[in-house]
């Protein structure tokens, strides 16, 4: 019976996770009408960039292309070229640092691989709150009052006009619940190396938003957060659930059995 049920529990969870359907469209930011990294409103395909009372009039989030954050950069909407610090940049990518005047490179051996933990395209958030809006994608399909796993990969990342250490953070929400990741402390010209984080959430209707907000320190300086495999799934119970599950099964039919047993044949 033992090796019956753990049998059974192991085909249930295999079941649940190859079931498990991924509601959330384009979560690897491939698709795209942008032949460049720039900053985007509704240029990366199912997501939207926020409008914000900033003049950047959108929140200051960026799809990038592999291999170009730290070497060719990216633009703004109003024409803006700037970089992160990584291994690519050299002293050809210099500019003016707004702090000192001076002219600095954005290179450094910080282990910035330049792509995404897939090797694909990413979204870079700034988190100063003058300049931050949400990313965000309607998700539909929900059942109300079940559970959802959202899971994704981030990292913090350091401006090259930063001068000393930013911290990072994402605000993700589904619907009105928001939840934190924990919060990054990332030093000059540095690179926190990509991280994976999971939220659960209880839907509140057949249809909501998810978003992500760049949260940092110090404004001026731009706290940049990078963002990549969002996924959004129905939670699969754990190991230890499916187990007491199936032991509760036994337990009934057992009892029915011997119930059966004792039950006195007419002759």
């Amino acid at each position: 019976m033992k090796k019956y049920l753990i049998g059974a529990v192991a085909a249930m969870m295999v079941a649940s996770t190859a079931s498990a359907q991924n509601l959330v469209k384009n979560g690897g930011f491939e698709i795209t009408t942008l032949d460049q990294s720039r900053q985007f409103v509704t240029e990366v395909s199912d997501w939207s960039n926020a409008g914000t009372s900033s003049w950047t009039k959108y929140g200051y989030n960026f799809l990038i292309r592999p291999n170009t954050a730290d070497s060719t950069g990216f633009y703004s909407r109003a024409g803006n070229h700037d970089y992160i610090y990584g291994p690519a940049g050299s002293s050809a990518n210099r500019v003016r640092n707004p702090q000192g005047g001076q002219l600095t490179s954005n290179y450094s051996d910080n282990g910035f691989t330049g792509t995404s933990p897939s090797g694909g395209n990413f979204i870079l958030a700034d988190g100063d709150t003058g300049f931050h809006g949400a990313i965000s994608q309607t998700i539909n399909g929900l059942v109300a009052g079940k559970t959802y796993t959202v899971n994704f990969d981030w990292a913090g990342a350091s401006w090259y006009t930063t001068p000393g250490q930013t911290t990072q953070q994402f605000d993700v929400s589904l619907g009105n619940i928001v939840k934190q990741t924990e919060k990054l402390v990332t030093p000059a010209k540095g690179f926190s190396g990509w991280k994976k984080a999971s939220f659960d959430f209880v839907a509140g209707g057949t249809s909501q938003k998810l978003s992500f907000l760049a949260q940092g320190t110090p404004n001026g300086l731009p706290p940049s957060l990078l963002l990549d495999n969002v996924s959004l799934t129905a939670a699969v119970p754990e190991p230890g659930t499916w187990m007491t599950m199936m032991l509760g099964f036994g337990v009934v039919g057992a009892a029915m059995r011997r119930r059966k047993a004792r039950t006195p044949q007419l002759v």
